[in-house]
């Protein structure tokens, strides 16, 4: 497990950074939210995706995911060239953001009061910075993409291969879909007169992305889990030790060894059931309860009660996401 930690760290951490941006990127291109929000929220997520990288680089470089035998070694070399052209191809959605004075829902009021539509300079920047952000997205998805193919052989068949895949899709969407909800239920503690549409369009994604998380789950039962299999596999080899292990002489038995006091409870680690019922109730059913009670308040326009059931619903979807990867990297 410590082995495999740095490795489910970068995961999280790129399927954060890149689910965070492609539903800020949907965001504008929707132009329902404040142009300084998707001013600065951009320059966090340039930033953390830089801490990424540099994570990435540092604890799950190509040498050490070479290291284990069991992954695809012909994709390795790709995940840092495609995290990083995500990284790079943010700077200049960010600079076109920062040049377009009528990004977001800002440009549709000034044309409302001005009686103007976007014409001119503005849809130019307007265009590039949508194609800028289109072609950031497409860099995020195909580094998804590459780590689901890195990923795969730990699969227990085919299917799960393909079920791997795209399960690094849908927990970037919900992972980093709910981190962009809250910000943007936070958002409107400042701006309260903004339009509840677009967080019950973010919302309802994050729900979405839910849902399809325990189809996968489910579909993925009846093929295996990587996880269960070694760790039986694991509880099988300990098995024929311990059959295979001779008892002790009496010469051995009269050597004075540690015992342990009587009464004394037996402490081990938690067994793959706990901890896939953990991610059960973390990633799956709390969230999805939150979630629906949160677009309720939304709806309603109870924005605070509504962000702070989206500060929840972050909390438990990472470290659900943290307990999966964890459990599917045990395969390591």
């Amino acid at each position: 497990m410590i082995q495999t930690l740095p490795l489910v760290l970068s995961i999280v951490m790129s399927e954060l950074a890149i689910g965070s941006f492609v539903l800020l990127y949907v965001l504008d291109w929707r132009s329902e939210v404040r142009r300084s929000f998707l001013l600065f929220f951009t320059i966090i997520y340039l930033f953390f995706t830089a801490l990424t990288y540099l994570f990435q680089q540092s604890f799950a470089s190509q040498p050490l995911l070479d290291s284990f035998e069991r992954l695809d070694k012909q994709w390795t070399g790709y995940a840092g060239p495609t995290l990083l052209a995500f990284l790079l191809l943010l700077v200049p959605y960010l600079l076109f953001l920062m040049l377009d004075r009528r990004a977001g829902v800002d440009g549709k009021e000034k044309a409302l009061h001005t009686g103007e539509e976007k014409t001119g300079p503005f849809s130019v920047l307007r265009f590039l910075r949508l194609v800028s952000g289109g072609l950031a997205s497409a860099a995020g998805l195909l580094m998804l993409f590459v780590l689901g193919m890195i990923y795969r052989p730990l699969a227990p068949s085919p299917l799960g291969g393909v079920l791997t895949v795209l399960s690094f899709f849908i927990a970037a969407l919900a992972v980093g879909g709910v981190m962009t909800s809250m910000w943007l239920g936070h958002w409107y503690l400042v701006t309260p007169a903004l339009s509840e549409r677009p967080l019950l369009f973010s919302t309802a994604v994050v729900l979405i992305a839910i849902v399809f998380q325990i189809l996968l789950t489910l579909v993925g039962a009846t093929v295996g889990s990587p996880a269960i299999s070694t760790a039986a596999t694991h509880a099988t080899q300990s098995t024929a030790t311990a059959i295979a292990t001779p008892m002790p002489t009496s010469s051995a038995l009269s050597t004075p060894t540690a015992v342990k006091p009587a009464g004394v409870p037996t402490v081990s680690p938690l067994s793959m059931d706990v901890l896939g019922w953990l991610r059960i109730l973390l990633g799956f059913a709390f969230p999805l309860v939150l979630g629906a009670l949160t677009w309720k308040l939304a709806r309603e326009r109870s924005f605070q009660s509504a962000t702070g059931m989206l500060y929840l619903i972050v909390v438990m979807t990472l470290a659900g996401e943290v307990l999966a990867r964890g459990m599917f990297l045990s395969a390591l």
